[in-house]
């Protein structure tokens, strides 16, 4: 806390707390303010004719020099105001600036950057996510970003845990943001994000070596939908008049259990539109009271990882149309590993390293050979030196490719990235190694999808060349699509082509 032996002497006073405070009905008389001037202030500073806010901060910025900080104050406006959204409004944003959190200037980059949130439903979603932590609802008043963050600031976590403010930032309120805005709001929170130490520790003396254990092992960070949306394509071995491939779907909403849905028989050059109507069918259904876009994941084979899926339209509306990639996260998995039983445990092995922070670095192909793919630390991510499955072009370098891939996965690899394009364009691979050096690469889906959102409206320029064009195999062993007890195992005959 600030208030220690020096109190709250010589700290700026934040602009959410003077607003906080500007926004009591109480106050919509300037006689009450200078009433309370009068009572609480130093009257040296009140001689002029300021302007109301000037006089609100120089209020809170006189009971600041002395031992009781602002708590006089709140309580005097109690009685005035009452138990008002407004009055518990201010009491969050008092508690939460004198909890030694961030500095004046980053609350207002902060702020800042929470202006380009629009959440629907906000309340809803932030006491989903309480509950989550086992807390209770939230608070009626929490119905803004800034005022969720200030609230889930004077909450606290186990040793060892981000804060709640950082979590409930990059899980949710990050969602409600757009492009760069998105981008800029994920790597604040990598920037600022501090995790809870036990009390009582001497200061400057180490955190436990659990403590530290259990922060490193904590997946808090590392992007994992809580409502997603599974679709495999398989292709049939003994395909007849109704379809060579096979389209299965798993679902699950927070706080639910996955789910599966009946299989459906088509052909592989009507898989965007099947996908499209199984998608609006979604939303018009089971996910009807969803505030969040369904994450998308792909199962697909390799020789059809070739499918831009991310470039699928949605199902339009008047002459407007979306894509899949631009309205919802999507990712491809590879249908051959989850398929092999004997690939899982370096799989799970190279993914706890990764979401961990313990994997190397990331690992580009042709550059690093094979010898990095299999060095300690154990890379996790993997940029192929071309397109994956069936975007090869013939000859060897087809061959060259598909090795690449094959190694990437037979080793575990759980996150790859390609251009899909044919050929090797260098400001691609530029500009997508200045993205990872930047960000945390387990937030990459959240990553690509802001950059896949921009690219539309710009020239094909910067990110935009990634956006347009970059695939991203994203594979969570423990995220798998699962036969539910009582449905029917693959349709017979199902098998690789």
């Amino acid at each position: 806390m600030k208030g220690t032996e020096g109190g709250l002497a010589g700290l700026s006073i934040p602009r959410y707390l003077v607003d906080a405070v500007l926004e009591l009905g109480c106050l919509a008389h300037p006689v009450t303010l200078r009433q309370l001037v009068s009572r609480f202030g130093d009257t040296s500073h009140t001689v002029a004719d300021l302007p109301q806010r000037v006089l609100v901060a120089q209020l809170l910025q006189d009971l600041c020099e002395k031992p009781e900080g602002l708590a006089p104050l709140i309580r005097n406006l109690e009685l005035w105001e009452g138990d008002t959204p407004g009055m518990r409004r201010l009491k969050v944003a008092a508690v939460a600036w004198e909890v030694e959190l961030l500095a004046p200037e980053d609350w207002e980059e902060l702020f800042g950057l929470l202006d380009t949130v629009r959440l629907p439903d906000l309340h809803r979603q932030y006491s989903e996510f309480l509950l989550a932590l086992g807390r209770g609802p939230a608070p009626a008043h929490c119905t803004e970003p800034w005022i969720v963050f200030l609230h889930a600031a004077t909450l606290n976590c186990r040793p060892g845990e981000p804060l709640p403010c950082f979590q409930v930032t990059q899980q949710l309120l990050a969602l409600g943001a757009s492009g760069e805005a998105q981008l800029n709001l994920v790597e604040w929170v990598r920037a600022h994000q501090s995790v809870n130490e036990p009390a009582g520790r001497p200061e400057g003396e180490a955190a436990p070596a659990q403590a530290a254990k259990d922060a490193a092992q904590d997946p808090a960070g590392v992007w994992s939908p809580a409502d997603y949306l599974i679709i495999r394509l398989r292709p049939l071995l003994a395909a007849d008049t109704s379809g060579d491939t096979l389209l299965s779907y798993w679902w699950r909403l927070h706080p639910g259990e996955q789910r599966r849905g009946d299989d459906q028989r088509i052909e592989l050059r009507h898989a965007e539109a099947s996908v499209r109507v199984l998608l609006r069918r979604a939303e018009e259904e089971w996910a009807y009271a969803l505030r969040n876009e369904l994450a998308l994941e792909f199962v697909l084979p390799r020789r059809w990882l070739h499918l831009s899926v991310e470039n699928w339209a949605k199902t339009p509306f008047g002459p407007s149309a979306g894509l899949l990639g631009e309205d919802h996260q999507v990712v491809v998995r590879s249908m051959e590993r989850i398929d092999r039983r004997d690939l899982h445990g370096r799989w799970g092995r190279r993914w706890e390293a990764f979401t961990a922070g313990r994997a190397g670095r990331v690992h580009w192909f042709p550059e690093d050979g094979r010898s990095h793919l299999l060095s300690e630390p154990t890379p996790a991510v993997v940029v192929l030196s071309g397109p994956a499955g069936g975007a090869a072009g013939p000859g060897a370098a087809e061959g060259e490719q598909l090795d690449e891939l094959s190694e990437a996965l037979r080793v575990g690899v759980p996150v790859i990235l390609w251009d899909r394009r044919e050929g090797r364009d260098p400001q691609f691979r530029s500009v997508l190694r200045a993205l990872m050096d930047r960000h945390d690469v387990r937030d990459l889906p959240i990553v690509v999808r802001a950059l896949r959102t921009a690219s539309g409206t710009r020239d094909a320029e910067g990110r935009c060349v990634v956006g347009r064009h970059v695939a991203l195999l994203w594979d969570d062993p423990d995220r798998m699509p699962v036969v539910a007890a009582g449905s029917p195992a693959a349709a017979e005959g199902e098998g690789e082509a």
